[in-house]
């Protein structure tokens, strides 16, 4: 792609994030990855079981389908003019970029903290994996912060970062592979061989991002800092994960982490910055302005490094 198209590519994808976030009418790639993978499964799991090799294939088809197509419709439209490739490109972006949604989700827990402890824990249930009916104020808010932190990495930074490594076929593989990660990637009975290759994908795709996230969070003027999360980082389940968490801890001065539940069984144990106090609810709020810091100073990077392409 020219670079001077792929500047504005960026811009009108970042954009379109920024006005609309995911509009539920539209079809999403997403969700259209979601469909696709539950289908996968299906058929490989009666053909020969749910298997590593199985695994391997799913994600191959998933991602080899769909770049085939995306690729096809591009040429196909490059026809009638560069431009028209470029809106799709955009269009991609847009789709694969998520920090509109995020901040949204996340604030929506806070301002439910202002109501009652069940409004808080019903919202907080949509952004996290884990059981939530018993959660107090303290792990309502940790849960919002370690689930925006975690996401402003998968849903922000390292798309762009892919965008901006690879252009739109980076973006575009880095969300379906995130995407099958989310569907297949768990350590479960079900899941454990049929999605190891997805979740080992995933890991390689966001090991860089996820670290320039946790830098982004710490900032320049504690950057010094960011070689000791190392050991906060590891007690998350994720290789990933557990950096912008941990640097997210360090930066609001709380303890987040601890104890968690899903499907009723203890999957961590561990806190991160563990001798700082819990978080409450104006915590959730100073997590959401780093959030919007740290996003803005990506695409202004984003921006700058295609300008210096250019």
């Amino acid at each position: 792609m020219d670079t001077n198209l792929m500047f504005w590519v960026f811009l009108a994808g970042v954009g379109l994030d920024a006005l609309f976030g995911d509009p539920r009418g539209m079809p999403h790639l997403t969700r259209l990855v979601g469909a696709l993978s539950l289908w996968l499964e299906k058929a490989l799991s009666a053909l020969g079981g749910r298997t590593v090799v199985g695994g391997v294939v799913l994600w191959v088809v998933a991602n080899g389908l769909l770049v085939a197509v995306y690729l096809f419709v591009r040429h196909w439209i490059a026809d009638w003019s560069p431009y028209a490739r470029a809106a799709l490109d955009a269009l991609l972006v847009f789709q694969c970029i998520a920090y509109k949604d995020l901040k949204g989700h996340v604030n929506a827990v806070q301002t439910a903290l202002s109501t009652d402890i069940e409004t808080a824990r019903e919202q907080v249930s949509r952004i996290v994996g884990r059981d939530t009916d018993q959660m107090g104020e303290a792990e309502v808010c940790k849960a919002a912060i370690e689930s925006g932190s975690e996401n402003l990495n998968d849903a922000v930074i390292a798309p762009i970062f892919w965008f901006l490594v690879a252009g739109p076929l980076g973006i575009l593989v880095f969300r379906i592979s995130n995407t099958l990660d989310a569907m297949v990637g768990h350590r479960t009975e079900r899941y454990e061989r049929l999605g190891k290759f997805s979740a080992r994908v995933d890991d390689v795709l966001n090991f860089l991002p996820a670290r320039i996230c946790s830098l982004l969070i710490l900032g320049v003027e504690r950057v010094g800092e960011w070689t000791s999360l190392k050991k906060d980082a590891r007690k998350h389940p994720s290789v990933n994960a557990g950096w912008p968490e941990a640097a997210m801890a360090r930066r609001l001065g709380v303890a987040i982490g601890g104890p968690m539940y899903a499907g009723g069984a203890l999957v961590q144990t561990e806190s991160m910055n563990g001798e700082a106090p819990d978080p409450v609810e104006a915590d959730i709020g100073r997590c959401l302005r780093r959030m919007r810091f740290v996003y803005l100073v990506f695409v202004a990077l984003g921006i700058g490094v295609m300008a210096l392409w250019g």
